[in-house]
């Protein structure tokens, strides 16, 4: 299939936005997890971007959804997890360093194997525990604070 010819509105890591040929386009399949505890959530700060972030990323062709969201949890924060269910999906077209992706983002319940985070600090400023009440679509990264909401409503479900 040939891609249009038209442009696609990406956002950037620094939360501009700018537009980017159609056919330059490549999918991102990412996984992300959500660790609660005491009415605190996992959070991890973006060096990019400064919004929270649920800890995770891309994953790699080889890898399902799962091991990718292991290995890049554990690398931003850490912290080996165990992959819980599957709580929300969302979708978005993003910009990384000139590259435009249609971005495809599944997020998890996840449970860490140890509680205290370290940051990978050429990725994540800082990781912590924040009370869920001081996180809000302003704060996160775009669909992380919606996925959040999805999996406590599960949750009380």
């Amino acid at each position: 299939m040939k891609a249009p010819d038209k442009t696609v509105v990406c956002r950037t890591v620094r939360g501009e936005l700018r537009r980017f040929p159609a056919q330059t386009l490549r999918f991102r399949p990412a996984a992300y997890g959500i660790a609660l505890q005491d009415g605190q959530v996992l959070v991890a700060r973006s060096h990019f971007s400064g919004y929270w972030e649920l800890p995770g990323g891309a994953v790699a062709p080889w890898e399902t959804l799962e091991e990718g969201l292991a290995r890049e949890y554990q690398e931003e924060t850490g912290l080996p997890v165990a992959v819980g269910e599957f709580v929300a999906f969302d979708q978005g077209f993003i910009a990384f360093f000139q590259h435009a992706f249609n971005s495809l983002r599944f997020y998890y319940l996840v449970r860490p194997e140890a509680s205290q985070p370290t940051a990978q600090k050429d990725e994540v400023d800082e990781v912590r525990w924040i009370d869920l009440g001081r996180l809000s679509e302003a704060t996160m990264a775009p669909g992380h604070y919606q996925a959040l909401m999805r999996s406590l409503h599960k949750a009380r479900a």
